[in-house]
């Protein structure tokens, strides 16, 4: 009889320990950790977080000097340890909820690291196009290791995420060594307000939509690293950037156009996708993100509004595709 051989390759990688199912054992805590343990663990931290960097960077001499840096490191593997001392650290805060142990200690620890990672993940996460449906309404993800839960049952730390609006995961299994739980929360597209019309009155120097203040200092000293739009910069000239933003859209449109939408894009119910695009201030900064949306406009781009409407910062386009691979 044949035996099975796992896959090696780079998704066949699991969390370290036995994986369970996901709501096995939720209604309870884990196991309460040894003082003497914590004490340890307390006082080497000290050591560890000056050799740790040292030993990181002997190790990755050797493995370099030994050929096997190019493709042989992932996660998990021993030359990442010496570098992960927030796994390792344990601070003050932490070690007297560990050494209380009970749930009332706990709760205000994890609920207080639950508002910081939602807050963060609120604002980062979700915005991969190959994350965001056509309709825009994304899913910010979070998670939580086990040693900010402890003395917590999963089942109550479920309920402290949904006074904040979150929910947890449950279909993604749990490893017994690290007991990371993952929250996810669906957020809404993002509201445009004051949006100008793509075709419509050019606006003003100072409006939200209009030219910026134009950079001559930064221009210069950064003028050999991106000399073209910071001498567009340096001749304010807004004309010049309608031209620039005429290129460099459709360079970036037509390399969006040539990626495969089944592995950069989720697609809606009927299988249409939004193809979609990012560009950075440094290209219109003299003209006015309102000119992105004009030139856009021409080639039937629009703003997406997945995205919030922030001309001082990247505009994001989008245009609907029927999600078929464009060859030639």
């Amino acid at each position: 009889m044949s035996t099975a051989v796992p896959s090696q390759g780079p998704d066949s990688r699991r969390p370290v320990g036995p994986v369970v199912p996901a709501r096995a054992g939720i209604d309870r805590a884990a196991p309460r950790r040894s003082r003497v343990g914590l004490v340890a663990q307390f006082v080497l931290q000290f050591v560890y977080l000056w050799l740790g960097p040292l030993v990181g960077i002997a190790l990755l001499a050797l493995l370099v000097s030994s050929g096997g840096g190019a493709g042989s490191g992932g996660e998990g593997d021993v030359i990442v340890g010496p570098f992960t001392t927030v796994a390792f650290g344990l601070s003050w805060r932490r070690l007297r909820v560990e050494w209380n142990g009970r749930p009332e200690a706990w709760e205000p620890f994890t609920e207080g690291i639950l508002k910081k990672r939602f807050a963060r993940a609120e604002r980062k996460s979700g915005w991969e196009p190959g994350d965001l449906p056509p309709n825009g309404v994304r899913r910010a993800v979070a998670s939580l290791g086990l040693h900010h839960y402890r003395g917590l049952a999963p089942t109550r730390v479920e309920q402290l995420a949904a006074r904040h609006g979150w929910s947890v995961d449950w279909a993604k299994p749990r490893s017994e060594n690290d007991g990371q739980l993952h929250f996810f929360r669906p957020m809404p597209p993002p509201e445009h307000l004051g949006v100008p019309l793509p075709y419509g009155p050019v606006p003003e120097r100072g409006a939200p939509w209009g030219p910026m203040r134009c950079r001559v200092l930064l221009s210069l000293l950064t003028l050999v690293f991106r000399p073209r739009v910071r001498l567009l910069e340096l001749r304010r000239s807004p004309d010049a950037y309608a031209r620039h933003l005429r290129g460099h859209l459709a360079r970036k449109f037509r390399k969006e156009l040539a990626c495969d939408p089944r592995k950069h894009y989720r697609s809606g119910p009927d299988g249409r996708i939004l193809r979609r695009v990012g560009v950075k201030p440094c290209h219109f900064r003299c003209a006015g993100a309102a000119a992105v949306l004009r030139v856009a406009a021409e080639e039937g781009w629009t703003l997406d509004p997945a995205f919030p409407a922030d001309p001082r910062r990247t505009v994001h386009l989008c245009r609907p595709d029927d999600g078929r691979r464009r060859t030639g």
